[in-house]
């Protein structure tokens, strides 16, 4: 039987590019050429396009379990055996806040004092630089969401950060906000102005923001903030008005979509897309779901029409609406779980990371 090594680099190179992530890291061990292959950043970039666009379209939930003897993180894939990831030394025993972009997870301690990128399968990280655009808000009783992300087009990664909160100088609360975005690129944060409009800012819980292909989203119980990711400011816009909201707010084809339920019972849910951006938005209703089945609440479009959806009965489950009526309940409960993103596995590296054991 011949060698796979007398096939060429460049077919050798192919196959590995349809591995997973953690079989690819065993492959580097097999020999120097696989090795070399393996790090070098064209392949790194060819295995995230193949992972992104394999049809149909893998999902993973990356589930953070903060505590209580399932304390960790865990990469829930339907029909494979779940895998605990190993959370760094330094991160046991915290809250933590996540969100993730091409592999890279963004991981901070409750009070937010440090933030890292987080590669949870090669175990790379990266301390971010501290800024004093949050100076104000510090000492508060505040909050702090999040939004992740890669720039095409200036090759760059960047966060949002929007951190509010409130004091007392013993007569009246003071509300304060401030706003940012780190570049991986130049390794530093910016000030982004907080328009007057946004004062008062409270996110809502679970599925707190969605990116989408020009910009980010945020959910408030009356309408929905914005962020263009290009000219890094911020809008609003309104909920449908076709009836009860039956999800949190969905990436759906890289844009903004929404389950929706009008009518009186037994009626059926629809999902719809936002078009457009900023004053000049509409909403397209895309399609309806089955409306034999029993779902209580959409938390996630997954794609290729599935979507992550709560039955009380059955708890948390993967709907398929191509197969209609097919409920797959999901291997592990989340009892404890603070939050649950989808997650695609990357050997993205960045300037900077370091190894942790």
């Amino acid at each position: 039987m011949a060698s796979i090594n007398h096939l060429s680099q460049e077919l050798i190179f192919n196959i590995l590019t349809f591995l997973p992530v953690l079989s690819l890291l065993r492959c580097k061990a097999v020999c120097k050429s696989w090795k070399s292959i393996i790090s070098d950043p064209h392949f790194v970039q060819d295995h995230l396009t193949v992972s992104h666009n394999k049809p149909p379209r893998p999902f993973s939930l990356l589930i953070v379990i903060p505590t209580g003897a399932l304390e960790g993180f865990y990469l829930e894939t339907p029909g494979e055996n779940t895998v605990k990831l190993t959370l760094p030394d330094f991160m046991y025993g915290m809250h933590i806040h996540v969100c993730c972009c091409n592999g890279l997870v963004i991981l901070a301690d409750i009070k937010v004092r440090v933030l890292y990128i987080w590669n949870p399968l090669t175990r790379l990280f990266k301390l971010l630089p501290k800024s004093n655009i949050f100076r104000s808000c510090l000492n508060l009783i505040y909050a702090n969401e999040f939004g992740f992300w890669f720039d095409s087009v200036n090759n760059d990664y960047k966060i949002l950060r929007v951190m509010y909160g409130n004091f007392t100088n013993g007569v009246d609360h003071i509300y304060v906000m401030a706003a940012g975005v780190y570049s991986v690129n130049s390794d530093s944060w910016r000030e982004i102005p907080v328009p007057n409009d946004m004062r008062g800012f409270r996110s809502v819980a679970f599925s707190k923001r969605v990116v989408g292909r020009d910009a980010l989203y945020f959910e408030e119980k009356d309408r929905i903030v914005s962020f263009d990711l290009y000219n890094e400011v911020f809008g609003f816009c309104q909920y449908p008005d076709s009836g009860e909201r039956m999800s949190y707010i969905l990436n759906f084809d890289d844009s903004l979509g929404l389950i929706m339920k009008s009518g009186g019972e037994g009626a059926a849910l629809s999902l719809w897309k936002l078009d457009g951006f900023g004053d000049n938005v509409t909403w397209t209703k895309m399609f309806n779901i089955e409306p034999d089945v029993k779902i209580d609440r959409v938390f996630m479009y997954l794609g290729d029409a599935q979507f992550l959806a709560q039955d009380s009965d059955i708890g948390f489950f993967i709907y398929d609406d191509k197969k209609k009526k097919n409920k797959t309940p999901l291997a592990r409960p989340f009892q404890g779980c603070i939050s649950a993103v989808q997650f695609t596995g990357s050997l993205v590296s960045l300037k900077g990371f370091e190894r942790h054991e």
